[in-house]
């Protein structure tokens, strides 16, 4: 038996109207929008995708019909897997298609997304919500900006004054506050020159937690001098290796407590971790 196509007059019946509309257009029409808030694509998603592809179980891209252009929100992995199994060719793709939406709602739209097949990583999601205009992201980074620093928001290579680990980030400044992050990458700015190893997981977690513990304790030149004297990457490994024992976060302030106080007992530090 065939089974009638009557989703209209069935979602009607339950005055259901849903915010898009079902559209074939075809993929060449298609536009990514990675220069403002969208992702670069990752090829080996892409084969994954196309290798592993089910028709009963593909989501339909999510796209905004924008200034006359189609922008996809969601799916441009899907839509590349498509492509990929079609010989590389563009071809005809049935979307979801919403209309109304500025650029701004599209970034959100986007950044809420939970992408099953390709999960967002944290620099992605921020970015998006920046251009958003979601006022805790854009203040997040205006923090961040204000001590000299910006975030690598696609990829996790570390360089020269840029935040890799925007997760790590992130957490802390909500877990320590404004202040409290802003005056520990200062510091580590002050005491590595915005060297990429010092803006690794390990060493933001290791400063900040040792401000905010020794907060209007411990000298800021004495500090610098101390954390110059150790390579960020000594802190990474102490804390790997974790001599002491010390759970979470701790094993990460231990190597920047021992350093601040040296071999001398004048003006030391108690252990409070």
């Amino acid at each position: 038996m065939r089974l009638k196509n009557d989703t209209n007059n069935f979602a009607a019946s339950f005055n259901i109207t849903p915010p898009y509309q079902m559209m074939v257009i075809h993929s060449s029409k298609l536009i990514y929008p990675r220069e403002v808030y969208q992702r670069r694509v990752h090829r080996s998603q892409v084969e994954l995708i196309a290798t592993d592809f089910n028709e009963y179980i593909a989501n339909e891209p999510k796209v905004s019909f924008r200034n006359g252009r189609y922008y996809v929100v969601d799916g441009q992995h899907t839509i590349e897997g498509r492509i990929l199994r079609n010989g590389g060719k563009d071809l005809p793709i049935l979307c979801k298609v919403y209309t109304g939406l500025t650029m701004e709602q599209e970034a959100l739209f986007f950044a809420e997304q939970n992408g099953h097949s390709a999960p967002l990583t944290a620099g992605i999601k921020l970015r998006a919500k920046v251009v958003g205009g979601d006022a805790p992201s854009k203040a997040f980074l205006a923090a961040t900006n204000r001590v000299g620093l910006a975030f690598n928001y696609d990829s996790l290579q570390l360089s020269d004054y840029r935040i890799s680990c925007v997760g790590t980030a992130l957490k802390l400044y909500n877990q320590m506050g404004e202040k409290i992050y802003c005056e520990s990458l200062r510091l580590i700015v002050a005491a590595w020159d915005g060297k990429p190893d010092s803006f690794r997981a390990s060493v933001l977690r290791g400063v900040m937690h040792f401000v905010e513990l020794y907060h209007g304790e411990f000298s800021e030149e004495r500090l610098v001098r101390a954390l110059g004297s150790v390579h960020p990457m000594e802190i990474y490994r102490v804390g790997r290796d974790n001599p002491a024992k010390l759970p979470g976060w701790k094993k990460y302030v231990f190597p920047i407590y021992m350093a601040y106080n040296g071999k001398g007992r004048k003006d030391a530090l108690p252990m409070k971790f």
